[in-house]
């Protein structure tokens, strides 16, 4: 039942997976994207208030990672392992 609504609607399942786990993202704030003060860090390397990970990047691979998520679960019933 749910894989066929799924497979209907591949790319709007993983939009809202994509949406919560990037809000869970945000609210936890980890150090590595934000500074103690709660803004968003810099992109670059050499300083402490600078990140090589911005938050665009964790966006992009979110988005990526949750599409192929979606994917796999789709393909599961046929893998034979």
């Amino acid at each position: 039942m749910y894989r066929s609504f799924i497979r209907r609607n591949i790319t709007s399942v993983a939009i809202v997976i994509f949406v919560v786990i990037f809000c869970l993202v945000q609210v936890y704030a980890p150090h590595f994207l934000y500074n103690e003060d709660g803004s968003l860090r810099q992109f670059g390397i050499g300083y402490k208030k600078k990140t090589v990970i911005p938050n665009w990047l964790v966006a992009l691979l979110l988005a990526i990672l949750s599409y192929l998520f979606v994917l796999y679960y789709l393909a599961i019933p046929k893998l034979k392992f």
